[in-house]
């Protein structure tokens, strides 16, 4: 009895011991341990934001440092009108490939406009960032044009520029750039919280200037009233949090908004008048620790009560336990177990996946050469076999012209292949580089008629063109590649449609609420062969003809409509098809143009009156750089039948010193290979600029280059040669080219495109 009274007592004993422990650590949870955690938290989010905020400072400080650059261009380049600056701009906006950054250059003038490389923008709605006249300012405001946040950097320049706008002047004092602000948000990302934060740019009064692409915490356009309002925890408050941030430029806090407690920080930056904030909530802050507290505390609880429970029920409580946590083993088994069949199906239906992508690719290369090995080999077999029957008729003058004549049509249609799968590549590649210039849509359609009119005449067929409701007759747009597209698509049309035939062409414009675009819509349509259902489905497929015994006779690489696509929907189009066997076929473009105010005399005409005649080659001495010795002769040769001398250098280091070692007046123009051994073009054209030679910076130079993608005329320009002419040269072309030069003294350079060849269609 006494034995049994002393067990009560014990287990009563263990009971209250119990509940004193449990009670005590739960009052060191709630204040102690609390307000460790608390400053562990806030520790680290510290931590990870500090490498945030620092990356976005050396962001910002990139920027000024890009904006000092480009006022120092600017200062050089001695822009006396406005139409010079936005010239100036589009340069410098091309050569550094601000696009892909977002990136647009600027200048302010004194008035509050803002000018881009396309021309006066406008003005600024707000200029209160300009009232103190300081020397650096950045802001952020909302484009007109497509409603997105820019981030704005300008420098006021030491001098400001005076520069002519028309009739009147105006004065240049800032000039820097402009970024979309989205650019930001890589640097807003924040994987230590699983992208559940949120980071907005606030101005001085706390009024929002941009948000993330994060999770959208503060509702409203006034971030400090909404954290004024907030109920704060551990013995804060906002405006402690304000004292913070104007002592240390950077405070930290927490409160609850609408029952969920956050953590913010709070960041001035040094470079740029912004305030940063970033929030989450707290749920995600420290989790870690978090969990390894509450596990201990658990723990602690778990092992008191356990405690007293055995004390009360000895072993069949352990055994219980013992039983639990088997079964919980054994469950987390079974999840691991399914989690790695998961796995193992996923990696074999990845590796299936990339076994028959690869399978595809492997295809298309064979597909590929294939292609190009019987389109190479057609237009070569005639060139040789024409080479050969010179040489064997080479006493018939006739026969030799005759041959001559079609070793040239196959030469075009060779080089028509090569520039086709050029185009391709560049496509591909996303190089295509468009350039924009005002037009009349009447006199396009007209210069279609005058290009295609003898292949039509010769194949006596009828041509209609119907013009419906043409309201803006003048457009901007890319017109050397609108040309391609109609081309190719007439050039089928006339191929594939039987003498005798009729092809239209539907020139149409639509009405639209736009007031700065016009929709058009083009038809091209035949009543030729036309073309299977299967073959239509696969029309815009690149190295795709439709194989019949009336096609198969017809010449074509297969790339025409893959690029004539491409070039459509690059520039904001839709092209379709409709056709059936021996009914012919439709083309369908639906594009949207803007308007251009109307012109009263094309531009085209104007320039070709302009063109001055006579030989201009003729008695004119050249310095040449080839390594090739066949390419060297026939150069020689060709300028001799205009009446000019040349010598010719093997490489850059040999024309640099014959350069320097001519007289001024023994060569009017130097000819620039490219890829030479020794010594390149490119650094031959610089030494030859840097160098003490009286003409060094006056004599043009000309690249004449099988390399033809617009990165290599850019090189070449920047280099210092003043023109660039793509191989094979044609006189014709380099005449132009020489022309050019001329007219405009030899100080500009001067991009002469390479003359635009009939594409092989499909």
């Amino acid at each position: 009895m006494q034995k049994a009274k002393s067990y009560r007592n014990l287990i009563l004993g263990c009971c209250m011991t119990g509940i004193a422990m449990f009670l005590a650590f739960f009052f060191l949870y709630h204040t102690y341990i609390q307000d460790i955690i608390y400053e562990e938290r806030l520790n680290q989010m510290e931590e990870i934001t500090r490498q945030m905020f620092q990356n976005l400072e050396d962001v910002i400080d990139a920027h000024w440092n890009r904006v000092t650059e480009e006022c120092n261009y600017l200062k050089d380049a001695n822009v006396q009108t406005t139409d010079e600056l936005c010239r100036h701009i589009k340069k410098k906006y091309e050569l550094s490939a601000y696009a892909d950054q977002k990136i647009t250059l600027m200048a302010l003038d004194s008035d509050g406009g803002y000018y881009t490389e396309d021309g006066y923008r406008g003005l600024f709605r707000d200029l209160d960032y300009f009232e103190d006249n300081s020397e650096q300012i950045s802001f952020v405001f909302d484009s007109m044009t497509d409603n997105q946040s820019e981030m704005v950097f300008l420098q006021r320049l030491p001098e400001p520029i005076e520069l002519q706008n028309g009739e009147e002047k105006t004065t240049i004092s800032y000039f820097g750039i402009s970024q979309n602000m989205e650019q930001l948000n890589p640097y807003f990302s924040c994987d230590a919280y699983n992208g559940n934060n949120s980071v907005y740019v606030l101005d001085d009064n706390g009024f929002k200037l941009f948000n993330s692409n994060q999770v959208e915490l503060i509702k409203g356009h006034n971030v400090f009233s909404v954290l004024q309002n907030m109920k704060y925890l551990h013995n804060s408050s906002f405006d402690k949090t304000k004292v913070e941030l104007e002592e240390k430029g950077c405070s930290y806090s927490n409160a609850i908004l609408d029952g969920t407690e956050y953590f913010y920080a709070l960041k001035r930056l040094e470079n740029a008048e912004w305030t940063l904030i970033f929030l989450v909530p707290a749920e995600y802050v420290a989790t870690n620790t978090l969990r390894l507290v509450n596990f201990v505390m658990v723990f602690i609880v778990i092992f008191t009560v356990i405690v007293a429970v055995c004390v009360m029920f000895g072993i069949s409580l352990v055994m219980h336990r013992n039983q639990q946590e088997s079964i919980r083993v054994e469950r987390e088994n079974n999840a691991r177990l399914e989690t790695v069949n998961t796995e193992l199906r996923q990696a074999k239906r990845a590796a299936e996946e990339a076994f028959q992508v690869a399978q595809e690719a492997n295809r298309s290369k064979s597909s590929f050469l294939a292609n190009m090995s019987h389109d190479i080999r057609t237009p070569m077999n005639a060139i040789i076999g024409m080479t050969s029957l010179i040489r064997y008729d080479a006493g018939d003058k006739g026969k030799v012209i005759e041959y001559a004549d079609k070793i040239d049509i196959s030469s075009q249609h060779l080089l028509g292949i090569i520039n086709n799968v050029l185009d391709m590549s560049k496509i591909e590649a996303g190089k295509t580089v468009f350039k924009y210039s005002d037009f009349s849509i009447v006199d396009f359609i007209q210069e279609l008629d005058t290009i295609f009119h003898s292949q039509i005449y010769e194949k006596q067929q009828t041509f209609t063109i119907t013009k419906e409701n043409i309201r803006h007759e003048w457009v901007s747009g890319d017109r050397v590649h609108l040309m391609q597209i109609f081309s190719n698509l007439l050039s089928n049309a006339i191929k594939y449609t039987q003498e005798g035939g009729e092809i239209q062409f539907l020139v149409e414009e639509y009405e639209t609420k736009s007031r700065a675009y016009a929709r058009y819509r083009f038809l091209v349509s035949d009543n030729g062969m036309g073309m299977s259902a299967d073959f239509k489905n696969t029309i815009f497929d690149a190295f795709t003809r439709e194989e019949s015994s009336m096609t198969n006779k017809i010449q074509g690489t297969g790339l025409g409509m893959a690029i004539t696509k491409n070039l459509v929907e690059a520039m904001g189009g839709t092209i379709d098809v409709e056709s059936e066997p021996g009914q012919g076929s439709c083309f369908e473009i639906l594009m949207d143009l803007k308007t251009a105010e109307d012109q009263s005399v094309s531009l085209i005409p104007h320039t070709e009156k302009d063109e001055p005649e006579g030989n201009i080659l003729q008695g004119m001495r050249f310095l040449c750089a080839e390594d090739n010795e066949i390419n060297a002769e026939i150069l020689t040769e060709l300028l001799k039948i205009e009446g000019a001398e040349c010598t010719i250098c093997e490489n850059g280091e040999e024309i640099l010193k014959t350069f320097e070692q001519s007289a001024p007046g023994d060569y009017d123009m130097i000819l620039m290979d490219v890829q030479m051994p020794v010594m390149n073009g490119y650094e031959a054209t610089k030494a030859i600029r840097r160098s003490s030679h009286e003409l060094a910076k006056k004599i043009p130079i000309i690249a004449m280059t099988a390399n033809a993608f617009s990165e290599d005329i850019q090189h070449s320009l920047a280099a210092g040669m003043n023109a660039h002419v793509s191989k094979p040269v044609e006189m014709k072309v380099l005449e132009k080219t020489i022309r050019s030069i001329k007219s405009g003294g030899g100080t500009e350079p001067q991009v002469i495109e390479p003359q635009q060849m009939e594409s092989n269609q499909t």
